[in-house]
């Protein structure tokens, strides 16, 4: 957790602290700016990030799901939805085609 400057304006200093002489402001050049702007990531940071691609995939059962794929390594990021979510979909439709299946209700009677 941090405190902006902002938040000190409201705040009272002992006065041992409010008597000694505030420090100079320290001046911000446009290239520090530039560099640490979070919408511009620096070149090095660029060079050090993994390539991704989006491959589109069918498993087993034929649903449909996404593969992030590092494309320098060819290793698989993470899968949306994950294996664990198809599995988990898989047996809640099992388990709905057993209980429709093994329960009738008699209209005739």
């Amino acid at each position: 957790m941090s405190i902006s400057p902002v938040q000190f304006v409201g705040l009272s200093l002992p006065a041992s602290e409010a008597e000694q002489p505030a420090a100079p402001p320290v001046a911000r050049t446009a290239e520090a700016e530039v560099s640490s702007s979070p919408e511009q990531p620096s070149v090095a940071a660029q060079a050090a990030a993994p390539q991704l691609s989006t491959d589109l995939r069918i498993d087993d059962q034929r649903r449909i799901y996404y593969a992030i794929v590092n494309t320098r390594s060819g290793d698989e990021v993470m899968e949306i939805p994950p294996e664990e979510i198809r599995k988990l979909a898989e047996a809640l439709e099992a388990s709905q085609v057993a209980v429709s299946k093994g329960h009738s209700v008699d209209v005739k009677t």
